[in-house]
């Protein structure tokens, strides 16, 4: 029997468990570990040390896993340097620069990043495939998706700031006026690949919509059903889920209406269902324009000064505020107009629309700090590429 036919059997047991654990059944296993003896005898390196000849059967076994794992399309997630549909010229020449920063990457960050991104495998997929722990996958993706980042912002620091918009029930040409105003290249997308553009974003905006949050996700039953509008759990989970990854990842963060009521149940809170149902004002605050005050020491002062004129369409209404959320401005029946997160680089709640031309002096001035903001975070780092 040869060495390398040794350490085979030696490492049948071993591999089988690491196969088992990647593709999720002996028999796919069985014939996987049977594959990688096969190539071990045509293409392994016959002088190589015993422990080179182990490390070739595991990342030939690896390497054998993942393929299979593509062709299930166990996931539909697309890959980090790659957007799913042919789109303008733009977004080619950022596909471009895309590759150009995953190839300057080592290795090992790849690796990860491939497995994550292109193939779609949860952090507990990614660390039985390295052998190692759920929480210790998870720190090397988020490593190598800074060191992707970092690369991409230090080949291209004049680009303008990427700011990501989540497509809901409402008119994206407002939004898309106001951030372009300011600067910023407003992109638009839908909840397949939110993980994969938060990962190359600078901020994030999380829009109005005319359907109100469903309360389960906070927990309560509905007591105010709308006929017209239904509520959509299922969209609002899916909101959430990129709140708490921008969160995160510390993108600069602006929810306006609906957004601004995600974003304190993002962070543990409940809002009023129906603020005149509700008891809280004789208003519905459905139509108005009126005056907000801004509180002392607060980014919404800084901003916007100590007073300013915003419009509000809205029923409902931040209620119990989240973890570390701080309210900067209420109208006098109570109900909160603005807030924002101090433990993070920069996160804004309105709960009026600054994308509305009424009043162009305080929704441009939310827009040019949040793309400041964002320019501030992709020069930090590019800095610590």
């Amino acid at each position: 029997m040869t060495q390398l036919e040794t350490i085979f059997h030696e490492q049948q047991q071993p591999l089988m468990r690491r196969l088992v654990r990647i593709v999720g059944d002996r028999e796919t296993a069985a014939d996987l570990c049977q594959e990688t003896f096969v190539r071990a005898w045509r293409k392994a390196p016959r002088q190589a040390t015993p422990d080179q000849h182990r490390g070739w059967l595991h990342t030939t076994a690896s390497n054998l896993a993942l393929d299979e794992l593509r062709r299930r399309r166990l996931r539909t997630h697309a890959a980090l340097d790659e957007e799913l549909d042919a789109g303008p010229a733009d977004d080619t020449i950022e596909r471009m620069h895309a590759r150009e920063a995953m190839a300057s990457l080592a290795p090992h960050e790849r690796l990860v990043l491939l497995a994550r991104f292109d193939m779609g495998l949860t952090h507990r997929e990614i660390g039985a495939l390295l052998d190692i722990n759920e929480e210790a996958a998870r720190k090397r993706v988020e490593r190598a998706r800074s060191a992707f980042i970092a690369a991409i912002r230090r080949d291209r620091p004049l680009d303008p700031p990427t700011v990501l918009f989540i497509r809901g029930a409402y008119d994206d040409d407002r939004f898309r006026t106001w951030i372009e105003r300011a600067g910023g290249r407003f992109k638009p997308i839908d909840h397949d690949d939110v993980e994969r553009e938060i990962a190359r974003a600078d901020a994030l905006v999380l829009g109005a919509s005319y359907r109100d949050v469903d309360p389960s996700v906070y927990g309560e039953p509905l007591r105010f059903p709308d006929a017209d509008e239904p509520t959509d759990p299922a969209a609002d989970r899916r909101d959430l889920r990129a709140l708490r990854l921008a969160l995160r990842h510390d993108l600069p963060i602006v929810g306006v209406c609906r957004g601004h009521q995600l974003l304190n149940i993002a962070l543990g809170g409940t809002l009023w269902q129906d603020i005149e149902g509700d008891g809280v004002s004789r208003s519905d605050h459905r139509d108005g324009d009126h005056a907000i005050h801004t509180g002392d020491h607060s980014l919404s002062r800084t901003i916007l000064g100590r007073r300013t004129e915003v419009i509000s369409e809205h029923h409902q209404g931040v209620r119990r505020l989240g973890r570390g959320v701080r309210v900067t401005s209420a109208t006098p029946d109570g109900v909160i107009e603005m807030l924002e997160v101090p433990s993070r680089r920069f996160v804004l709640g309105l709960q009026w629309h600054p994308e509305h031309a009424e009043v162009s002096d305080a929704g441009d001035r939310i827009a040019d700090a949040l793309v400041g903001a964002a320019r501030t975070r992709r020069a930090t780092l590019a800095r610590a590429a």
